[in-house]
């Protein structure tokens, strides 16, 4: 009987030494490292056409038909509107008929002279009269030349009674309307690229620079309520001197562009990006920071403290709201501190 509770003794000693082995040590304390607070800035403009050009007459005349209108694209064949050209039809016809009279006074020109210079071989003709048969033939050239040249002029006159305009362009303002007298050089519509976008925005040098550093540019459109992308299309390299900000302007890509339910100017367009805090704050989540005395406090791993100001509540990388930015002279990016263990409810 004394043996044996001499052993059940031994073996509850060697079970309770084994569970206190095998206990696992106290976690080391987690830390995180601070980061630059940023500040959501959010910039609003609305859609224009990506180019824009008066439609403009080089000749005059009285309109005959316009094929657009307001709203309305134009269409393959380019044309918008079309001048009377019965005066240049007449002309091409009469510089076809003298065209036809001088190619026939040639033909019998050749002839005289191939006939003259096979006299002048057998010494039955002078060279004088020769030389005045070639010079005539050169002379009804030089007319057929002229002529041809004439042609062309008035075939390119003739075209640009067909006022043109870019295929697919559409028609912003019209000023014209048929059996309308046009003269040469009136502005007769206006017309727009809207098959694709543009954002145009004035910005502060620093927003620039955030927007420059960003191949593609998020975008939102409250209007059809969708996100979207954009690129930096053109930047002003001068700015306002009232408002000290730059122009630029933001091209739609086609995903972005094909989503739109209305693809023409005035849609709304908000562009957020995230800008360096004016006050120089860090990000740090909420259980790193301790409160003693009205002063709050962040501490090192090696137990060091310093004592920051508390700028406002932030959202963390993690998009968890559980953060506050931060700042003191003190603090760099970087810096280590220490998460504390919360602490126990008081009873």
């Amino acid at each position: 009987m004394k043996r044996l509770l001499i052993l059940s003794l031994c073996f509850l000693f060697l079970s309770s030494s084994s569970v206190y082995a095998q206990s696992p040590a106290p976690d080391a304390p987690r830390t995180f490292s601070l980061l630059p607070a940023q500040q959501q800035v959010l910039l609003s403009g609305f859609t224009r056409a990506r180019a824009v050009l008066d439609i403009t007459a080089e000749v005059t005349g009285r309109c005959l038909d316009v094929r657009a209108d307001i709203g309305e694209p134009i269409k393959q064949d380019g044309v918008f509107a079309v001048i009377d050209s019965i005066l240049i039809r007449l002309e091409l016809q009469a510089n076809e008929v003298s065209s036809r009279q001088v190619r026939r006074k040639i033909l019998y020109e050749r002839q005289q002279v191939e006939r003259y210079r096979r006299l002048l071989s057998s010494k039955s003709s002078s060279k004088a009269r020769l030389d005045e048969l070639v010079l005539q033939l050169d002379q009804s050239e030089l007319k057929l030349e002229q002529l041809q040249v004439e042609q062309k002029r008035l075939e390119e006159l003739l075209s640009r009674h067909q006022v043109k305009a870019p295929v697919g362009w559409r028609i912003i303002e019209r000023h014209l309307e048929p059996g309308q007298w046009i003269a040469a050089g009136k502005i007769l519509a206006k017309a727009g690229d809207y098959r694709t976008l543009l954002v145009p925005l004035a910005v502060t040098p620093a927003e620039l620079a955030s927007l420059k550093g960003k191949k593609i540019i998020g975008l939102h459109l409250p209007g059809d309520n969708i996100d979207g992308h954009g690129t930096l299309y053109r930047v002003s390299p001068g700015f306002d001197p009232r408002t000290r900000k730059i122009s630029l302007s933001i091209l739609l890509d086609q995903p972005t562009y094909d989503k739109i339910s209305l693809k023409q100017g005035g849609i709304r367009v908000e562009v957020p990006i995230l800008m360096p805090d004016p006050m120089h704050g860090f990000l740090v989540p909420a259980p790193a920071l301790t409160e003693r005395y009205e002063e709050n406090r962040l501490t090192r791993p090696d137990g060091s403290q310093v004592r920051v100001i508390v700028l406002g509540p932030a959202t963390g990388p993690d998009n968890n709201r559980q953060w506050f930015r931060v700042t003191s002279p003190k603090l760099k990016t970087g810096d280590v501190f220490t998460l504390l263990p919360a602490e126990p409810d008081s009873q």
